[in-house]
């Protein structure tokens, strides 16, 4: 979209956006337009990869510049080198920011997932010593021991939604949404489940974290009162 389709006003406040220089109010209020407002959030991402472009073709014209001045010299000198050196990081940092840099889909799941904190050890719904040793696991960050310890419990247990639950979280929290998303679904579809809503929440994020934004709209989480509004806000920024 050219300047002049886009508008100068709206332009300026992008490209303000990008380099950082809008006041904190005048963010906010760009942020919750830029959420609703697919085209805009269109623009944004254009202007960020053409001010990347700039930035790198400014630095090739650098090290072009570099060159020739020494290709009149008799000599290179040991400065000279550092030179390369220099310009030529500066070139292969870019480039492999942006080759790597998270998708949009990775960036608003680290953004907005945050690991359920599990039970109080002593105050397990189960009071079952193996569940309890699950869980100190699981709240040390060893996922993937709570999740199979708690898998042998759920084996002769197959309708318990608490362990259902916490193997799921086990699963996102440790990066496999894959895993965690069947669980979460038989949660979240339990009625007198009282994970039943944070079910929903995770399965929402495990949808996120694969790409999977069809699912994630078609379970209308935007309408729900306690996640409605980080729901819409997702979705307003992955857009229709």
């Amino acid at each position: 979209m050219s300047k002049e389709a886009l508008g100068q006003s709206r332009f300026e406040a992008v490209e303000a956006y990008l380099l950082g220089t809008m006041s904190a109010a005048d963010r906010t209020s760009f942020e919750l337009e830029l959420g609703a407002d697919g085209e805009l959030q269109t623009e944004v991402q254009l202007q960020r990869e053409n001010m990347l472009a700039v930035e790198m073709g400014g630095m090739r014209q650098t090290l072009g510049a570099i060159m020739a001045e020494d290709r009149e010299r008799s000599s290179v000198t040991w400065p000279h080198y550092l030179k390369y050196a220099a310009a030529a990081a500066v070139l292969l940092i870019g480039a492999l920011w942006w080759l790597t840099r998270p998708s949009l889909n990775e960036r608003l799941y680290a953004e907005y997932h945050q690991a359920d904190p599990g039970l109080p050890v002593p105050m397990s719904a189960t009071r079952d010593p193996e569940f309890q040793d699950a869980m100190v696991a699981y709240k040390m960050g060893q996922y993937k021991e709570a999740s199979s310890k708690w898998g042998k419990i759920l084996a002769a247990a197959p309708g318990n939604d608490t362990l259902a639950y916490y193997i799921a979280s086990a699963h996102l929290s440790a990066g496999d949404a894959a895993g965690a998303i069947p669980l979460f679904k038989i949660v979240g579809n339990s009625p007198s489940s009282v994970f039943r809503d944070k079910a929903n929440w995770y399965l929402f994020l495990s949808y996120l974290h694969e790409g999977r934004f069809a699912e994630m709209r078609a379970m209308r989480l935007d309408q729900d009162s306690t996640y409605g509004e980080r729901a819409a806000g997702i979705l307003g920024k992955i857009g229709k």
